[in-house]
């Protein structure tokens, strides 16, 4: 089941002016708080595949040591 305001559009056969000011709402306060936490996680995350990927680079190449039983 998806949101009510997006099943209430698929159904409409016409859009009236309330129902687009209710839409203009909801994406205010909850689609776009949701967009904005994407771009930031989308940033943190390309910084720490950097970090990932310096300290790959950087760090030089160890052996691996037997694990003891």
């Amino acid at each position: 089941m998806g949101h009510p305001l997006i099943e209430q559009f698929c159904r409409a056969s016409q859009l009236h002016p309330d129902f687009l000011r209710r839409c203009q709402r909801v994406f205010r306060a909850e689609v776009q708080p949701l967009l904005e936490d994407r771009e930031r996680l989308l940033e943190e995350n390309a910084s720490l595949r950097a970090d990932v990927e310096r300290l790959t680079v950087d760090a030089p190449r160890r052996k691996r040591e037997p694990v003891a039983s």
